[in-house]
């Protein structure tokens, strides 16, 4: 059996991952990614570049998982709605590590199965299997992207949340 305040923790992240909601305070948007040079044209065999992560990616990973706890916390003692929490975490996502398609992706998918789920339009179970299918359809096709984002960070957050391995 789980114990009530494991529990509401529990129940408090799965809220505030479900809800992709946003609160008023929006971090000022840095993009550290680094764009690669294309090889000039006419090149003979190009040599491919190796793909790897920001070298501060597992750190941003573990400040979004640390703000969506929090926010867990807000929506469990009934300060913020879950779609508040989920806008929230989106705005700090966006203020750690910018825009990027991935992510911007998974964002959106987390909003509409947080709005979905808070509506009533659909159970936490449902919403939970849209975001892990939206995730593992990132990870098929993650290593034929052309330009991968250096630091997916909000969308490998949400594969640590769902058990999934995570993109690099």
């Amino acid at each position: 059996m789980f114990s009530t305040s494991k529990h509401t923790c529990t129940a408090a992240l799965l809220a505030v991952f479900l809800s992709a909601c946003s609160v008023n305070v929006t971090p000022t948007p840095q993009y550290r990614g680094q764009v690669q040079p294309l090889p000039p044209l006419g090149s003979p065999n190009p040599v491919p570049v190796r793909y790897s992560l920001a070298p501060h990616h597992w750190t941003d990973v573990a400040k979004i998982r640390a703000e969506a706890q929090r926010l867990g916390m807000q929506v469990s003692a009934g300060k913020i709605s879950k779609v508040q929490a989920a806008q929230h975490l989106n705005r700090f996502r966006l203020g750690l590590v910018g825009h990027n398609q991935v992510d911007d992706s998974m964002y959106d998918v987390y909003l509409r199965a947080a709005v979905d789920s808070q509506r009533g339009a659909i159970d936490s179970a449902q919403s939970k299997a849209m975001v892990e299918s939206s995730l593992q359809g990132w990870a098929r096709r993650w290593h034929d992207l052309p330009q991968r984002p250096e630091n997916p960070a909000f969308t490998n957050f949400l594969m640590e949340h769902m058990g999934l391995p995570p993109l690099k």
